[in-house]
């Protein structure tokens, strides 16, 4: 199609061209236009970066803290459960000793029953060879003699002795 020729719907090439002409920026005000869009999308990746950075630093802080009061909580079950034991087992120790001691009082076959020590064969004779009572020490031994329970001055005695090779 020519400048002068008219295409099917009775416009002619220059005609278009003035009609394209009004939508078209002069070259100045493009660069301007795309340097300031090309700034915005600087900043914009900038902003959503930093947008990220400070999502990222949240979820981790969020994260830490479920950490710490998971933590907490871990050591609050734990402190309550070994407090409990302790004080089922003091109530326990103090019935066992009151039913011993009162054990005059029960019947004989109830005292036989809770002298009666469910251990296994090996640690019964494990006992009756280790019971203190049924140890022989010979006369001519000169280390250091123990009695009733270990103190603190039986304790360095003992290491001494060590020390000193008569044990």
């Amino acid at each position: 199609m020519g400048v002068d020729e008219v295409d099917s719907r009775g416009h002619t090439l220059d005609n278009i061209y003035k009609c394209f002409r009004q939508f078209l920026l002069p070259k100045s005000k493009v660069l301007i236009q795309s340097a300031s869009l090309l700034d915005k999308l600087k900043m914009h990746q900038q902003s959503s970066a930093s947008d990220a950075a400070t999502k990222i630093q949240g979820a981790f802080r969020n994260h830490q803290a479920r950490l710490v009061l998971k933590d907490r909580a871990t050591w609050k079950i734990h402190e309550k459960l070994e407090y409990a034991s302790e004080q089922t087992e003091g109530k326990l120790r103090d019935m066992f000793e009151k039913l011993l001691n009162s054990s005059d009082i029960l019947s004989p076959s109830v005292t036989k029953l809770l002298q009666k020590s469910g251990l296994p064969v090996e640690e019964k004779e494990l006992l009756r060879l280790t019971n203190p009572d049924n140890i022989q020490v010979e006369a001519n031994y000169r280390g250091p003699h123990i009695k009733d329970q270990i103190t603190r001055s039986t304790f360095v005695d003992l290491i001494e002795a060590f020390q000193k090779r008569q044990v």
